[in-house]
């Protein structure tokens, strides 16, 4: 049986730095892997979002077994199926 491997985990937040400047900030573990200057709180949330999506993304395991794709499969436009017609139903009461 194969042995996975540990996947990073990652985390990012929004700082303010000693001068007042606002940065995105990604780390992983504790290193920090992309920091980014933002103009406000809400583009900097947005834009951390963006980065820990982007970083998940990127080194996402490949699945094991991929699905078979049939790109020769011929399909047979579908016919419409006649109505079944309901019983008659005998005299009630």
């Amino acid at each position: 049986m194969s042995e996975r491997q540990p996947v990073p985990s990652y985390v990012g937040q929004v700082e303010r730095d000693p001068a007042g400047q606002l940065w995105a900030v990604l780390y992983a573990g504790d290193q920090i892997v992309v920091r980014e200057p933002v103009a406000s709180l809400r583009k900097g949330k947005r834009r951390v979002t963006d980065l820990v999506l982007s970083a998940a993304d990127t080194l996402a395991e490949r699945p094991s077994r991929v699905a078979p794709v049939h790109l020769n499969r011929l399909t047979n436009p579908r016919t419409p199926v006649p109505r079944h017609r309901r019983a008659s139903v005998a005299g009630i009461g």
